[in-house]
């Protein structure tokens, strides 16, 4: 009886020291750029186009959609291209705007 005793008592100790041992979660606050990519003339949404800011690059989904997170602050320089149609740059004030709407031009 002594021993299961003792052994619970050091259980319980264990798991008190792990919770205190528990890291703590910072939160900060990520910048996050979203919006789709469309042809310019028939309206529909590009699967597949490349859009690149800050170094990261992304692809849009089915819908036309991206989302980049943990871009620069302030303004940022988002580059897009699709095949046949010419690429655009776009100069993004990120504290002002957090959505895009893109319309490419066919070649």
């Amino acid at each position: 009886m002594k021993k299961h005793f003792i052994l619970s008592i050091f259980s319980v100790l264990c798991i008190a020291l792990q919770l205190n041992a528990a890291p703590l979660v910072e939160t900060q606050s990520t910048t996050v750029l979203r919006g789709s990519v469309s042809d310019k003339m028939t309206k529909e949404t590009l699967a597949g186009a490349v859009v690149t800011a800050n170094g990261q690059k992304v692809y849009t989904d089915l819908d036309g959609n991206f989302t980049i997170s943990n871009i620069c602050e302030g303004h940022c320089k988002v580059k897009i291209n699709y095949i046949s149609y010419v690429e655009q740059n776009i100069d993004v004030d990120l504290n002002n705007t957090k959505t895009i709407e893109v319309n490419l031009q066919s070649r």
